[in-house]
């Protein structure tokens, strides 16, 4: 995300939560806001740390409710058959990482739903609790952050079914469009342009404020419409790219025996033997005549050079099988975003066990290459 490195934090159902460095810069906004200016103005005369403490918590709490949206995303996703990969908090929000698209428009329609109903849900939750602790007479330092709490849960739900990619009420209308007409890339078209003029129109709103009332208190709803507006764009762009791939298999596309590493080897001999001698940046990892894991040059620059000499390759080597194979008769779409910028870059295609080839982002771009060549 951002091209900045993400810390895992935890896992829930499987499945991994972890935060990109940008989410950092957000979370210190908004409780510097929260403790600084919206407590302090609706409560004055509270100490300086109480206001502080209450508004970290409510932070704490409100970023908690994200990974609880995304969640329900990812657990119905999962329930049809989707892969997660993880949910990423990151500068704009969460995401759930998806490694296939929805087969069934009704399907990615629960799916959409699930976030904003369960957003909508604990905004019901956090109010009830205002309400009955107010009522009980407990002090505003315990119901102040509950209502807030239910506010900007109920505006997370509201916001997210607008019907434009990528929020949720984008994917209802996809849902809508692809369920109507059969037709899944007109329906992203539809969904992607939609979530397009709902970005730019929050950035003319931010741009208007400033131009016409030098007023700033709009800056944030531009950037986030910029954002809606490129992750829109690139939607289409890779439904597409999805499409032109949808009669490639696996096998059409991999590079056939690949050259293994032995995962007792120190990484200064993967360095040279195989990094230098070879001129690839990733390989297999076999241990005991098993295909283990892939070690990319990336993961081996994690260790200090001085160490490569100590350190083995399997000590580094991503060992995560079932998100590294993938069959030799799978469509090529379907293994599109498990060879994201933000993956290892290759998979290895197993069949009974044994090791057939490797497939990488390079092989994608060739493919589409050819059938480009092929359509002049």
């Amino acid at each position: 995300m951002f091209n900045l490195p993400s810390i895992r934090i935890g896992s829930f159902f499987g499945i991994p939560v972890e935060v990109n460095a940008t989410w950092f810069a957000i979370f210190f906004l908004f409780a510097f806001l929260l403790g600084f200016t919206y407590f302090p103005e609706q409560f004055p005369g509270q100490p300086l740390w109480v206001d502080i403490a209450r508004g970290v918590l409510t932070a704490v709490l409100f970023f908690a409710s994200v990974v609880v949206h995304e969640l329900s995303h990812s657990l119905v996703a999962r329930a049809g058959g989707v892969r997660i990969s993880r949910i990423t908090l990151f500068i704009f929000g969460g995401v759930a990482q998806m490694e296939e698209e929805p087969k069934t428009p009704g399907r990615e329609a629960l799916m959409a739903f699930a976030g904003p109903g369960m957003s909508l849900l604990l905004s019901a939750v956090f109010f009830l609790a205002y309400v009955l602790s107010a009522n009980a007479g407990a002090p505003d330092l315990v119901w102040a952050p509950l209502q807030y709490l239910a506010i900007i849960n109920l505006a997370v739900a509201v916001f997210n079914l607008m019907p434009g990619f990528p929020l949720d009420g984008g994917r209802v209308l996809r849902a809508a469009v692809w369920g109507v007409t059969g037709d899944l890339l007109k329906s992203t078209r539809w969904a992607s342009r939609a979530g397009q003029f709902i970005g730019y129109s929050l950035v003319t709103l931010a741009v208007v404020a400033y131009v016409f009332f030098q007023s700033l208190d709009f800056l944030w709803i531009g950037l986030v419409g910029w954002f809606i507006a490129s992750i829109a764009g690139n939607a289409y762009r890779q439904q597409l790219i999805r499409s032109r791939l949808a009669d490639v298999t696996v096998g059409g596309v991999m590079s056939p025996e690949p050259v293994v590493v032995p995962a007792g080897i120190t990484l200064e001999r993967l360095a040279h033997d195989y990094f230098l001698g070879q001129r690839h940046s990733r390989y297999p990892v076999r241990d005991d005549g098993q295909v283990v894991g892939l070690i990319t040059l990336a993961e081996a620059k994690t260790v200090p050079r001085e160490q490569w000499g100590d350190v083995l390759v399997k000590d580094v080597a991503d060992l995560d099988l079932g998100r590294l194979t993938v069959r030799r008769n799978q469509p090529l779409d379907e293994v599109l975003e498990r060879l994201g910028p933000e993956e290892p870059g290759a998979l290895l295609v197993v069949e009974d066990g044994a090791l057939t080839g490797i497939v990488t982002r390079s092989d994608v771009i060739r493919q589409l290459r050819v059938q480009d060549a092929l359509a002049r």
